[in-house]
């Protein structure tokens, strides 16, 4: 005898036994105690979420001669005939193939007749919007009124297709779709019963990848048990059903916010070689990307979201990183396209995506990907720029002529410090508390400067680290340490891991070749925006040039192409 497949041997078989559909099992209970039974109903839900099992679960209560409070034994003759589908008084009728005008003529005439073992005359019309309009018309009246030992369950998937006439004719009940924690609950329950021992991970990917599906899940919970015995791992899982998870959604929009869609793509495709589908790849990352959102809109929305606990906090990590026209326009970089499926590669759409995103937060971040010359140095002086300078001594005229000395010894470039100092109002004019704190506004400049190298060198030993350093800016110096102004909170705290940031800390010293301790800060994108063309200045032969005979830099204009 073939086996029977687990979304039939665990079918509910009581109203308490409906999974993620209280309301509807509590409102068919009390109808079913106090008498109060509808001559029609319409199940209406997504799939695969209870709507034919409560359909049976209500005509074995109706007609189950040992019913208690409601609810059906599931034990007697009559109980077991209806859920092994012989009883001769519950017709379940498949709308699909049986939608003809002909088929509910049959049933109008018919309708009339005695229940032969029952209580109640039973009817379900599973896919009841597949039945033409004739047909509809046909069973109008019947709905209308009925013999009273006669009940009606329409079932569907697509409620607004039916006919607003057969609509206002019925009761109606909605089935949601079941909660990712109660799926994995049931499923768990599952595995108790037959002895299955799956790896940490597994009930959780079947549970998110059948989508509020709760036969689903325990379909693919059955067809990995045939691919891997009663110890399934994760990867014999991601191996059976090409799911790979919602981390890996989040894995990839973490590497677009770092800066580092190469390593993104080729993520995709080492997922695509294992098995796994593009689509469900894309699936993930806008369910990410809609659950950023909402946190972004507002972190009271986090109870709206179908994630576990352990998860809002990851989340809430990288909403901090993007506002919401951010989010928005990633969201459209990901949506399926007319013609995706037709593509020879069938990952370009989500490389595309990958691509699109990427460009799309550079651009709002202000990141630049090359360094631009720039077209004027203003200095202290009658003339507003110059395209060159000569000697030390005219620099020294020229600041003696704007009023504001200018010698040899003085810091080259002042920075204004954007930690705790900035935080409290007071931006100091100079480099001071810089040369009191034990590092030099001269080491500071050198950082800026070099900045280029230092990223270069990151990249060498932690491209990673490389990634999310592209986002900072040199700020300032407190307490003898360079202080990095981060724009977002996801920067900073994976900079601020002690393992990252010695790599940070040795990169600066291999460059500047002396130790320089790090710190890490939340500055505004407006105030590392402005501090960009100070660093390509100074990356500017000319600039340098003059800064080396004591040039201070006050401003920096650049060309807008």
């Amino acid at each position: 005898m073939a086996a029977q497949a687990f979304y039939r041997k665990w079918r509910s078989q009581r109203f308490a036994d409906l999974v993620g559909q209280e309301a509807v099992a509590q409102t068919l209970r009390n109808a079913v105690r106090s008498g109060r039974i509808a001559h029609a109903y319409i199940f209406c839900g997504p799939r695969g979420v209870g709507k034919t099992s409560a359909a049976r679960i209500l005509a074995k209560a109706l007609n189950c001669p040992n019913a208690i409070d409601g609810e059906p034994c599931a034990c007697c003759e009559m109980c077991q005939a209806i859920q092994e589908g012989r009883a001769l008084d519950v017709l379940e009728i498949d709308a699909a193939s049986n939608r003809g005008i002909d088929e509910i003529r049959g049933i109008r005439e018919k309708v009339g007749l005695a229940p032969a073992a029952a209580r109640y005359k039973f009817y379900i019309l599973d896919e009841a919007h597949m039945l033409t309009v004739d047909a509809f018309n046909a069973l109008l009246k019947t709905l209308e009124e009925p013999p009273a030992h006669t009940v009606f369950v329409l079932v569907t998937t697509e409620v607004q297709r039916l006919p607003e006439t057969v609509r206002s004719r019925c009761q109606r009940l909605d089935f949601r779709r079941i909660r990712i924690s109660d799926a994995i609950a049931r499923l768990e329950f599952v595995c108790q019963q037959e002895g299955i021992r799956p790896e940490p991970g597994v009930l959780d990917l079947l549970a998110r990848t059948a989508a509020g599906s709760l036969r689903d899940a325990e379909g693919m919970l059955d067809q990995v048990v045939a691919y891997a015995g009663t110890a399934p791992t994760l990867a014999a899982a991601r191996a059976v059903i090409g799911a790979v998870g919602p981390e890996v959604g989040r894995e990839l929009i973490g590497l677009i916010v770092a800066d580092q869609p190469d390593q993104a793509i080729r993520r995709v495709n080492s997922l695509v070689e294992q098995g796994a589908d593009p689509a469900q790849i894309a699936h993930d990352i806008i369910g990410c990307l809609r659950a950023l959102l909402l946190l972004r809109t507002s972190e009271t929305l986090a109870d709206v979201l179908d994630v576990l606990p352990e998860e809002i906090t990851e989340l809430n990590a990288l909403a901090r990183c993007l506002d919401v026209p951010c989010i928005l326009e990633m969201i459209r970089a990901f949506l399926p396209s007319p013609g995706a499926r037709q593509m020879v590669r069938p990952q370009l759409p989500l490389e595309l995506g990958l691509v699109a995103a990427a460009e799309i937060l550079r651009q709002r971040t202000r990141i630049p990907t090359a360094a631009a010359s720039p077209r004027a140095v203003e200095v202290p002086g009658p003339r507003p720029s110059r395209s060159s300078l000569e000697t030390k001594e005219e620099l020294a005229e020229e600041g003696q002529a704007g009023g504001s000395a200018v010698s040899p010894a003085a810091p080259p470039v002042e920075m204004v410090a954007a930690s705790s100092s900035a935080s409290r109002g007071a931006e100091p004019s100079d480099n001071t508390a810089s040369q009191e704190a034990g590092l030099s506004g001269g080491q500071l400049d050198d950082v800026a400067r070099r900045w280029n190298e230092i990223l270069d060198v990151c990249g060498t030993t932690n491209r990673s680290v490389q990634a999310l350093l592209r986002a900072a800016r040199p700020v300032g110096v407190e307490e003898g340490c360079v202080v990095l102004g981060f724009p977002y909170e996801f920067h900073r705290e994976r900079i601020e891991d002690p393992k990252n940031r010695v790599v940070v800390e040795e990169a600066i010293a291999r460059v500047l070749g002396r130790p320089v301790r790090v710190r890490c800060t939340l500055v505004s994108r407006e105030v590392l925006a402005a501090r960009d063309p100070l660093q390509r200045a100074l990356e500017d032969p000319i600039v340098r040039a003059a800064v080396s005979m004591g040039a201070r830099i006050r401003s920096v204009t650049e060309d807008d192409a």
